[in-house]
């Protein structure tokens, strides 16, 4: 095996980590690196793992120049194909390399595209790299088989030859197997991918690596892979440091890996006000700084806002896993005395968790989540799960045609309870004597069914002649034991509705009041907002009217909950003009679908199939008008205007 002599370690690597190439570096200019730490931690491994996605693993890394010094922080993105066979099984069929692989393309377009100035271009994102494991001992990449006669392994995309092995194929199964080309068809296999079938020809992956004492895995599928710049801060430390809370940095094990330069002054509250993070405002103290901090979270969210609804629109596919952590925030270095929270930009760091089902209909579009990740706050309630099983299907009647698509009407019977709304999606398979055949429709309630029965329509569906009639033959009959799934309407309305979340946790979350608690009182207050709807009345009049009738409100949801330090509500609406505060909240109510006749959607449904980023249109252009207010007053004294209105305001009452 060819040796790797170590590189010289990049300056700017705080202690305990190092940097290690992730390929064959002589004679390269720039190294792209991952940081590893000397001793692993027991719980966090070796690794700064960033984010684990449903199709990735995210790792920090750094862009380092011949000069042994970092020049850029990086995310570097490891395709990983692991767990993806617990998908719906209608789609798991399609879930394939070939269709994760051009999804991945699509991906890495969209960021070159939507972000050009944050993406790296390695050439690994749409080419396989060859397995890469890290010699610890050299600090430089392992590549199976290098310098063995029959040459490197690296992943088999060669249908053919791993068929003829009596393996899965490459492009319609989710297995890999290394091999090693060289051998041509005499070459052995190595499983990579978790569960992947074993045979004669299917050797363990050590016979490869040798002695691995020393290594380390990277990316042993041989995945595609990307880069892209890091951004340090999580979007809920970002909204907690506008609040008054230090940042020390990245939390990893029992460390914190921190940043050089502007990252360094945020560790300590103080000194972040001394340094002059805020405009002219911070010089008034808090009462300069209290516009301006909801001004700054204001833009804060705004950002993500266009972030959501520009990948939306470019993708044609819900999220369905936004939180706050699907956001973070790079700061730039600035001159003497100038504010760098002005500098902040947001940037969109998870990609969309949806996939599209392959329903053959005109009218609709479904999707669902490629990984359940279990219960969220920033998801729906019971949208968060699907419901699965076996159960007797009896078809009622064929429809006549609509336009060459086939509807029907059946009853499905279960042994327990179904709980399901007539929004969620129905997967059932049937075995016809054709062939089996995947049915979609909704469930809806009617009177006159036994316990345990539940009625349902099918969506549109394209269906061969036979296929139809097969079914019309089958009116009647009972199909036992036929395998569905009830899979929640999920599309673009749940992440507004994540979103909305996000709002909460920008402005109503400090040290005294958790998501949770402020979440309930927000959808309290849409209750009462729905409640009190009144067309002629503005929602923010409305909102306003509530806080004056329940004063509850103005403890639980008040501008207080912009800031950590302790402040009284009604100081804080003195330092905040209320019309705008109660705009905001009449803004984020509206957020939450279903909710009454001012959300911005009536269900988790509601939104063209052809044109999913029109949910964020109208509370985009809301919350633009409402930055576009917060920031007249910080270039002005309008505390000192407001004083002066009063006077005149109570001299003319006495008049």
């Amino acid at each position: 095996m060819v040796s790797t002599k170590a590189a010289s370690q990049p300056t700017g690597i705080p202690e305990g980590y190092r940097a290690i190439p992730v390929h064959k570096s002589q004679g390269s200019p720039v190294r792209l690196c991952v940081l590893v730490r000397q001793t692993p931690d027991p719980v966090t491994g070796s690794f700064i793992l960033l984010r684990d996605l449903h199709d990735a693993l995210v790792y920090l890394g750094c862009l380092a120049d011949a000069g042994g010094r970092v020049r850029e922080w990086v995310e570097l993105w490891v395709q990983n194909v692991d767990g993806l066979d617990a998908s719906l099984p209608a789609y798991r069929e399609t879930f394939s390399n070939f269709a994760l692989d051009e999804r991945w393309r699509k991906q890495q377009e969209a960021f070159a595209e939507l972000n050009p100035d944050n993406f790296v271009q390695t050439g690994w994102e749409t080419e396989h790299p060859l397995p890469i494991f890290l010699n610890l001992a050299e600090a430089g990449p392992v590549y199976p088989g290098e310098g063995s006669e029959r040459g490197q392994w690296e992943l088999c995309l060669d249908d053919a030859l791993l068929q003829a092995a009596g393996l899965p194929s490459f492009s319609n199964s989710l297995f890999r197997y290394l091999y090693q080309p060289g051998a041509g068809k005499e070459s052995l296999f190595i499983p990579v991918v978790a569960g992947a079938p074993q045979n004669t020809t299917t050797r363990p992956l050590s016979e490869a690596l040798g002695n691995t004492e020393h290594h380390l895995s990277f990316n042993p599928q041989g995945g595609l892979m990307l880069a892209v710049t890091f951004s340090p801060i999580s979007y809920e430390d970002y909204a907690d440091l506008l609040s008054g809370k230090s940042w020390k940095g990245i939390e990893h094990g029992k460390k914190f890996f921190n940043f050089d330069g502007v990252y360094r002054s945020l560790e300590d509250w103080n000194q972040v006000q001394q340094n002059g993070a805020h405009l002219f405002l911070g010089a008034h103290g808090r009462a300069g700084r209290f516009p301006e901090t909801f001004h700054l979270k204001l833009q804060l969210l705004v950002d993500a806002f266009r972030l959501v609804q520009t990948s939306v629109q470019h993708n044609q596919l819900p999220f369905l896993n936004l939180s706050g952590d699907s956001f973070r925030v790079k700061l730039e270095s600035s001159g003497s005395g100038l504010p760098f929270l002005w500098t902040a930009g947001c940037a969109l760091t998870k990609p969309s968790h949806a996939f599209a089902l392959p329903v053959e209909t005109s009218e609709f579009r479904y999707f669902i989540r490629a990984r359940s990740s279990g219960s969220s706050i920033y998801l729906p309630e019971g949208l968060s799960e699907s419901l699965q099983g076996m159960g007797s299907v009896r078809i009622r009647k064929v429809l006549p045609p609509d336009q060459d698509r086939t509807v029907l009407e059946g009853t499905l019977v279960l042994q327990e309870k179904l709980n399901a709304s007539n929004h969620d999606l129905l997967w059932i398979r049937l075995p016809l004597p054709s062939g089996r055949v995947d049915l979609y429709g909704h469930l809806y309630a009617t009177e006159s069914l036994a316990q345990g029965e539940a009625r349902f329509r099918t969506v549109p569906q394209k269906m061969p002649e036979s296929v139809v009639a097969a079914l019309r033959e089958a009116e009647g009959i009972s199909f036992a034991r036929s395998p569905f799934e009830v899979v929640p309407l999920l599309s673009s309305p749940c992440d507004l509705y994540a979103l909305g979340v996000l709002a909460v946790r920008t402005f109503l979350v400090n040290d005294k009041n958790t998501l949770a608690i402020a979440l309930d009182e927000v959808l309290s207050l849409a209750r009462q907002v729905a409640a009190d709807y009144n067309p002629d009345i503005s929602l923010g009049k409305r909102v306003r009217a509530i806080f004056d009738k329940d004063k509850r409100y103005v403890t639980s949801l008040g501008p207080h909950r912009l800031i950590r330090e302790p402040i009284e509500p009604n100081e804080a609406l003195e330092l905040l003009p209320t019309d705008l505060w109660y705009d905001t909240l009449g803004t984020i109510v509206s957020l939450f679908p279903g909710m009454g006749p001012d959300s911005v959607c009536k269900d988790y449904g509601d939104v063209p199939s052809l044109a999913l980023e029109t949910v964020f249109n109208r509370p985009l252009e809301e919350l633009e008008k409402l930055l576009v207010r917060s920031r007249s007053f910080i270039v002005i004294d309008w505390k000192f205007n407001r004083e002066i209105h009063t006077a005149i305001s109570g001299y003319l009452a006495q008049a």
